[in-house]
């Protein structure tokens, strides 16, 4: 399977982050048939990303028109998407990824459990469960017969989320991402390879980027970007650096069996 990862510079209006949404589906598609890709992943915040202290967050439901439109782009390209962002579902709010298919009606694939309660050192502390509802239940699709473990941003710290996914043996990981600078310049890439390593999967991280202006203000925010793909053996297959751009990786599930074959981590697990 081919995947391709966006990195976003997403802003606090959804009209202007669902035109690069589909400017990026549209080069997607552009490509010849061997290098066009069947999915593409967002990442975290991609259709709304809350800028301004305080400010109200824009929350979606998954029959909304945009998600009409997406659905639309989607039937047209015949290509999969995935977005996270603020869904409206079941009278609360949450952090959550949406699969949109070319044959089947949007639909959330995973509401995000660790919510992003922080306060580092001289910034400002960040409080998402002011705003969103924790989800609590793990969650593995399938696409073309490739299992994919879901996952949000901060998600990435607790190892026993995906200690759930490596016991089904999912091929891919998926974390969608909005990182801090400071946090992404320490933690970014050596969590992004432990989850590969401790599952032998593949883990693949489309991540904001950049300053995120704010479209109402002068406030703005700052996001780490490296999107990045790695492999089962825990390599780094591909990241980005800065600015929005499209990262593209070769997903094959024999590679996460052999490296299973060689270390069979599975049938020696004993917690």
């Amino acid at each position: 399977m081919r995947v391709a990862l966006a990195q976003m510079t997403s802003v606090n209006n959804l009209e202007y982050n669902f035109q690069q949404i589909e400017k990026i589906i549209l080069e997607c598609d552009k490509k010849s048939a061997e290098l066009k890709p069947q999915i593409i992943i967002f990442p975290e915040n991609s259709l709304f990303f809350r800028i301004d202290d305080g400010e109200k967050i824009q929350p979606l439901s998954v029959t909304d028109l945009i998600f009409q439109k997406l659905k639309k782009l989607s039937e047209t390209t015949n290509t999969y998407l995935h977005l996270t962002t603020a869904i409206l579902d079941s009278g609360k709010v949450w952090n959550a990824s949406v699969l949109i298919s070319p044959f089947d009606e949007p639909r959330i694939v995973y509401k995000k459990i660790h919510l992003f309660d922080i306060a580092l050192e001289g910034q400002k502390p960040i409080r998402e469960s002011d705003v969103f509802a924790n989800g609590d239940v793990s969650s593995v699709f399938e696409i073309e017969g490739i299992k994919f473990g879901s996952s949000i941003c901060y998600d990435i710290r607790f190892a026993e989320l995906y200690s759930l996914y490596a016991k089904q043996s999912v091929d891919v990981i998926l974390i969608p991402a909005a990182f801090l600078v400071k946090t992404g310049k320490a933690h970014w890439d050596v969590l992004l390879r432990a989850r590969a390593i401790e599952n032998q999967s593949y883990v693949l991280a489309p991540a904001q980027t950049g300053r995120h202006q704010s479209t109402s203000s002068e406030q703005s925010r700052e996001t780490y970007g490296h999107t990045t793909a790695v492999g089962p053996w825990g390599d780094v297959i591909e990241c980005l650096s800065d600015g929005m751009d499209i990262l593209f990786v070769n997903i094959d599930p024999e590679n996460c069996r052999a490296v299973r074959r060689q270390i069979p981590m599975n049938s020696h697990r004993r917690l």
